[in-house]
């Protein structure tokens, strides 16, 4: 068998080795949380979800007078299928390093803790701007693409709403310009616009997406009409600081892998597309079984294969099976058009 480029190599080694200027392996990572965490997901051994939802069709009503009879009706559904895409990787280090006693910590599990965390950054990016035509067609389809494309999968056209035809000015400026500074208050309209094409006007059930620029944008913006706007910050079961607007939780979904690139870019163009200046977006997903989520085969695994037939090869296998699931033609929303230059 022939080893892999990317095993475990002496450069790896020299990094994570017991030296006493290296007390231990950090990672210079803009963070951002898995966005997977609110999004429900069940333990299904399926590669094809069926299900049905009503796009309309709903069984018609028959209002009849005295001593007549009833009227037979019902709704037609429509049926949808969904597909699992799998994650396959391995993790190849030689023998001598995994038995070495310099090591910080065991080769493996760090080149697995590193793996996670890319897993983080991918699954947040494939979330939202994946697609099966320039895109990765072994990955889900992102939330962006199902929006733009609702008549496939099933997203109704009023749930992508643009902030007016000519955008919002939501720029520190216009926001602290007596002229203009109403500007915040139709941006809190909007967002209850939002969650209402979402079906949840008080936002239960609902996460806000947005970039770190927007989410300062909205906390300046409400700081400027001098009220909370219904803003508030709560705490989750890890108590954790948790940002909400009304029932929503509010969620920045970070950067890409390379810590350059924002997953919800600020240089849209006013129409949402990409590769524009000062504008950008607020997505919105109400998560449940009736709504949107997700389902896998089990949860991620690693698994340690120990040493291959080829007596020079320690290899963990990561695998996960998951998928995204639509129920509801109202589940996901995108509001753009918010000018922040």
């Amino acid at each position: 068998m022939a080893i892999d480029s990317n095993a475990y190599s002496l450069a790896d080694y020299a990094l994570n080795s017991n030296n006493p200027m290296v007390k231990a392996i950090t990672y210079s990572l803009i963070m951002s949380d898995n966005i997977l965490q609110d999004c429900p997901i069940l333990n299904q051994k399926t590669l094809i979800a069926n299900g049905v939802r009503f796009e309309g069709n709903l069984p018609t009503v028959n209002w009849a007078p005295v001593n007549s009879e009833g009227v037979t009706t019902k709704g037609t559904p429509t049926p949808y299928a969904e597909q699992l895409y799998l994650i396959r990787n391995y993790i190849d280090v030689d023998q001598v390093y995994v038995e070495d006693v310099n090591s910080i910590v065991d080769p493996r599990a760090s080149q697995t803790e590193a793996f996670m965390k890319a897993l983080t950054y991918d699954m947040n990016d494939k979330f939202f701007n994946n697609d099966h035509i320039v895109g990765n067609a072994n990955a889900p389809v992102g939330i962006k693409f199902r929006i733009n494309n609702g008549g496939t999968f099933g997203v109704r056209p009023e749930n992508s709403i643009q902030a007016g035809s000519s955008g919002l000015d939501i720029s520190q400026a216009a926001l602290t310009n007596s002229a203009t500074i109403s500007n915040g208050n139709i941006l809190i309209e909007f967002l209850d616009q939002l969650l209402w094409s979402v079906d949840s006007p008080t936002g239960v059930g609902v996460t806000l997406y947005m970039n770190e620029v927007m989410r300062r944008r909205v906390n300046f913006a409400i700081r400027a009409l001098g009220t909370g706007g219904g803003f508030d910050v709560s705490k989750d079961m890890f108590d954790r600081n948790i940002e909400m607007y009304k029932g929503a939780v509010i969620r920045d979904p970070g950067y890409k892998a390379d810590q350059t690139t924002r997953i919800i870019p600020k240089t849209e163009d006013v129409n949402g597309n990409t590769g524009g200046t000062t504008y950008s977006s607020i997505y919105a997903v109400n998560y449940g079984e009736d709504h949107f989520h997700g389902w896998q085969f089990d949860e991620p695994q690693a698994k340690d294969l120990g040493l291959l037939n080829n007596g020079v090869i320690y290899r963990t296998f990561i695998s996960w099976a998951v998928g995204l699931m639509n129920s509801s033609t109202r589940s996901l929303g995108r509001l753009y058009g918010l000018k922040l230059g």
